[in-house]
């Protein structure tokens, strides 16, 4: 992967790494994202592979997804997804920003991968308030003082419109 792109090379690769996590891919199943076409699964459907589906309407209103002009292969957004590696670089500035920070807020993650865990570990082990605000288990409900087990779309508005959110300082 070089860019930001997911060229025609790099295709096959990718479709072995999701089928690495079949174990992964049996506990999202298990999680209650609304029922297919209800307001709250905004018209998806869950997918084995943590994906999901999307409507057909979606596609009607001329949707299209950008392609490479040299191989046709699809554009990835600059982003890490479940399974990528995370580059050296940005993993050192969130590790240094993390050991700095005086608090350190998860927002709907289960902290399943070790580059997410570690950063609140490291948060929380230099003194730094912690919370976190995600539906289900999390690597670090036995570490932090504050966990609210809420979907954000429903938390973020009653926060914002607070205002601010206290968190409980570590003793």
């Amino acid at each position: 992967m070089s860019n930001g792109r997911l060229c025609s090379s790099k295709k096959n690769s990718m479709l072995y790494s999701r089928s690495k996590y079949i174990i992964w891919a049996a506990a999202i199943e298990s999680f209650d994202y609304g029922n297919p076409g209800s307001d709250k699964s905004f018209g998806m459907k869950q997918r084995p592979d943590g994906d999901i589906e999307i409507d057909e309407k979606f596609w009607e209103e001329d949707f299209h997804i950008p392609t490479c002009q040299k191989c046709n292969g699809v554009l990835k957004p600059d982003v890490i997804f479940f399974g990528d590696n995370v580059p050296k670089d940005r993993a050192d500035k969130a590790m240094e920003a993390a050991k700095g920070c005086d608090a350190f807020l998860v927002l709907g993650s289960s902290l399943m991968t070790m580059s997410a865990f570690r950063l609140l570990r490291a948060a929380h082990e230099a003194g730094a308030a912690s919370a976190i605000v995600n539906v289900g288990v999390t690597w670090a409900d036995d570490i932090v003082p504050l966990k609210i087990n809420a979907r954000l779309g429903e938390i973020l508005p009653r926060v914002l419109d607070r205002g601010s959110l206290s968190i409980p300082a570590l003793l």
